[in-house]
């Protein structure tokens, strides 16, 4: 009963995006703040390399191969999403025009542009890579709990794409790799979501 007043009946896309531009948003206010005088560099770091087009097939062919592992656990284990507001909200998104974009996209630039460009690559310069890349996969995992309430598995699944995720940022100290393996994974897991929940009605 309290999930329903707290969260509303349906979500507008205006909305959702507005929550993603404040990740990016909070992410530069960060990096201003705590990244010093290289900061402009660093920005750019995120962007230019040679490898660009390699990285982008690097990050999809594992979005894909992720993508697989989670269809696999859920055809031969007992993982299934769990019922609650969120997944309810997200269900509604699917159907919207531009919903599994928004899903896919928005997510998926936004989040990686927050976690592991800007909390990953900070704390790197203060505690070292591995600790750095588990302590940001936790935070994106708990970020991620609210959605995911009701299936402790789920949460151990996001917290294995977030040092994927993060492993790709440290390896290519890029956000090519690591956005497109995000937004592959966001996109395809959100139309397998919506063929399975046309499929129930």
């Amino acid at each position: 009963m309290e999930e329903n007043k707290k969260l509303p009946d349906d979500i507008t896309l205006t909305s959702v995006w507005k929550s993603f531009g404040l990740f990016v948003v909070i992410a530069i206010v960060l990096i201003f703040i705590f990244h010093g005088e290289g900061r402009l560099a660093y920005l750019q770091q995120w962007w230019l390399t040679n490898a660009a087009l390699v990285e982008i097939l690097i990050g999809t062919m594992i979005g894909i191969g992720f993508t697989g592992l989670v269809v696999l656990l859920y055809y031969f284990t007992n993982l299934s999403l769990p019922r609650n507001e969120y997944t309810r909200l997200i269900k509604k998104m699917l159907y919207k025009k531009y919903g599994i974009f928004t899903i896919a996209f928005g997510a998926g630039v936004s989040e990686e542009i927050l976690f592991r460009g800007t909390i990953l690559g900070l704390l790197i310069m203060y505690i070292g890579a591995a600790p750095a890349l588990l302590i940001v996969s936790f935070i994106f995992m708990a970020l991620h709990i609210p959605q995911y309430k009701g299936n402790v598995f789920i949460h151990v699944i996001v917290f294995g794409m977030g040092m994927v995720l993060g492993g790709l940022f440290i390896w290519t100290e890029a956000l090519w790799a690591p956005i497109a393996a995000h937004v592959t994974y966001n996109g395809l897991m959100a139309h397998l979501m919506k063929k399975q929940d046309q499929a129930q009605k």
